[in-house]
C-alpha cells in the first residue's frame, strides 16, 4: 500500500497539471508557456491531409511546382503555430469577480484581462462550463474588462469552476488554450415570490395599531398604501411617479415595529416556497425601509436594515439547508 502511494500522488499531480481540476490558481495569473496547450484544429488536420495528397501526386507525376507548393504550404502551417501560440502567451488575468444573483436569472463573472506587451491580440474566447464569450481583441498595453453571463439555476453557492482561454488566430489551423481555476464563489439567492403578503409583525393588536402611518413626526420612509391609512399620510408626488399609492412612515412608527422573518411566519409547508417568500419579504422590508430580523433554524440575524444587512440575510437564505462548502451545480 505504501509503495503505491507515491505513484498515486504523482498521477494526481500530473492530472492536475494537465486538466486543472482543482481550484489552486491565484490571481493575478500570468499565462506562461508551461500552461499553454496547442494542437492542430479540425481545419488544420484537413489542411495537412490536403498537402499530403498534393505531395503524393507530385511524387507520382514528378511535378516540380507541386513540390514547391506542398513545401510552401507546410511552411505556412508551421509558421502559423508560432503566431497562434504568441496570441495567448504573456496575457495576465488580473482579477475575477463574481456577482451574486437570484435563482433562475443570469449570474455574472467579471474578468480583467491585461495585455502588457506591445502587440494587439485577436480572436480570444473565454469559456466556462456553461457559456462562452464572443471573440475578444485586447489592444496593445491595455487592460480589458470582460463579462461572462452564466445561468444561475439553483439556490446555493455558485463556483464557476475551470475557465478556458482559447484562440485559433490567425488561420484557424491550430487551436491554443490554457486553463484557469480559482477558488471564487458567489451566492445564488432564492427566487423572490412575485406577489408576497404584507410583512409579518409581532406585538399584538396594540403594535399593529402603532404601525399605521401618523401625520406628524420625522418622515422615515415610504411603503405601499394599505386600507385604513389616513389621507394625510399619502405621499402624492411619489405616488404619481410610481403609478401606485404610497404612504409615509415616521420615526415613531418604525420604532414600534417588530418585524421578524422566519419559516414559520410564511404559513407555507414546502421549504423552497418558504425561502422564496422570505426572500421577497427581505426585499420588501428594504424597499419600505423597515427594520427586520431573520430567524432560521441554524441562524439568527438581529434587527437591522441596509445593504450589508440585506446581503447577510439573502446569503443566509441561499445556503439554508446546504453545506457551507457545497457548490451550486448549475451545469446539471
Amino acid at each position: 500500500m505504501t509503495q503505491g502511494l507515491p505513484h498515486q500522488i504523482k498521477q494526481s499531480t500530473l492530472w492536475q497539471r494537465v486538466f486543472r481540476t482543482r481550484a489552486e490558481d491565484v490571481l493575478p495569473h500570468d499565462i506562461t508557456h508551461e500552461r499553454i496547450y496547442i494542437v492542430p484544429s479540425k481545419r488544420g488536420c484537413a489542411f495537412l491531409f490536403t498537402v499530403l495528397v498534393m505531395l503524393i501526386a507530385s511524387v507520382n507525376y514528378a511535378l516540380s511546382l507541386g513540390y514547391a507548393l506542398s513545401f510552401l504550404l507546410t511552411g505556412l502551417f508551421a509558421a502559423s503555430l508560432l503566431h497562434t501560440y504568441k496570441n495567448i502567451a504573456g496575457l495576465t488575468v488580473q482579477d475575477i469577480e463574481l456577482q451574486d444573483a437570484f435563482a433562475g436569472t443570469s449570474g455574472q463573472i467579471d474578468l480583467s484581462l491585461n495585455n502588457t506587451q506591445q502587440r494587439a491580440r485577436h480572436g480570444i474566447r473565454i469559456s466556462s462550463a456553461q457559456t462562452t464569450t464572443p471573440l475578444i481583441h485586447p489592444e496593445a498595453s491595455t487592460s480589458k474588462s470582460i463579462t461572462i453571463n452564466t445561468p444561475a439555476l439553483n439556490r446555493g453557492i455558485y463556483k464557476p469552476g475551470r475557465l478556458t482561454l482559447q484562440s485559433d488566430w490567425p488561420l484557424g489551423l491550430w487551436t491554443c488554450w490554457t486553463y484557469l481555476h480559482v477558488d471564487h464563489k458567489a451566492f445564488v439567492y432564492p427566487t423572490a415570490e412575485s406577489d408576497p403578503p404584507p410583512l409579518p409583525t409581532l406585538g399584538g393588536p396594540e403594535a399593529k395599531d402603532r404601525l399605521k402611518p401618523a401625520t406628524t413626526g420625522d418622515v422615515n420612509g415610504l411603503r405601499e398604501y394599505q386600507p385604513g391609512d389616513s389621507m394625510g399620510s399619502i405621499a402624492w408626488k411619489s405616488s404619481a411617479r410610481t403609478n401606485g399609492l404610497l404612504s409615509r412612515t415616521f420615526e415613531s412608527e418604525s420604532a414600534s415595529t417588530n418585524t421578524i422573518l422566519s419559516l414559520e411566519h410564511t404559513g407555507l409547508a414546502e421549504q423552497e416556497a418558504q425561502l422564496s417568500r422570505l426572500c421577497a419579504w427581505v426585499l420588501l422590508a428594504e424597499t419600505q425601509q423597515t427594520d427586520y430580523a431573520v430567524q432560521l433554524k441554524t441562524l439568527s440575524i438581529p434587527q437591522g436594515r441596509g445593504r450589508q444587512h440585506r446581503a447577510r440575510a439573502l446569503e443566509a437564505l441561499s445556503i439554508y439547508g446546504h453545506s457551507a462548502e457545497s457548490s451550486n451545480t448549475n451545469a446539471q
